[in-house]
This record gives C-alpha cells, structure tokens and sequence, in this order.
C-alpha cells in the first residue's frame, strides 16, 4: 500500500490555506459580511485539521524515517520490485 506523506509544497499550499482562512475570517469581521464570517468559520477548523495531519506526517517521516517495525521503509520492498503505481505511470 502506499502510503502518503506531507513534503515541502504541501507547507507552501498549508501556509496559503491558512492565510487566506485569516484574510477572510479579518475581513467578515471588519465589513461584518454574514458570508464571509461563515467561510472564515469552515475555514478555521479545516486548516487546524490540515495543519494537525501535515505535522504528524512529517514528524512521523523526520523521526522513523517511514519505516516501521517489520515492514520495509516507504520507498523500498523486502523483495527489490518497485512499487507498482509508480511503474505503471512510468509506462
């Protein structure tokens, strides 16, 4: 199974989400716009939950470095084939 984890472009597009979630969030406040108070408020927890997976992914990556005990470390297999999903888009 392959299994996903957060690199460098993924903080990039978390720092964006977050800044914009704050822009609006700022800016219902101030114009008092219903609208935008409601995105900012979907946005809020959205970029928590974001920010939680992204920081336990890469804690995970930066500590094991993606292996865990009796399995194969993220980019290699006990056996020496490459992942699948990997070879078939190479194709």
């Amino acid at each position: 199974m392959v299994e996903l984890r957060s690199g460098r472009q993924d903080r990039a597009l978390l720092l964006i989400v977050w800044g914009l979630t704050l822009v609006v969030l700022v800016l219902g406040v101030l114009t008092l716009s219903p609208i935008l108070l409601v995105w900012g408020v979907i946005g809020l927890p959205a970029a928590v939950a974001l920010g939680y997976v992204h920081v336990r992914d890469t804690r995970r990556q930066a500590g094991s470095q993606g292996a865990t005990p009796g399995r194969p470390a993220a980019g290699g297999h006990e056996d020496g084939l490459e992942d699948g999903i990997e070879e078939e888009s190479s194709r």
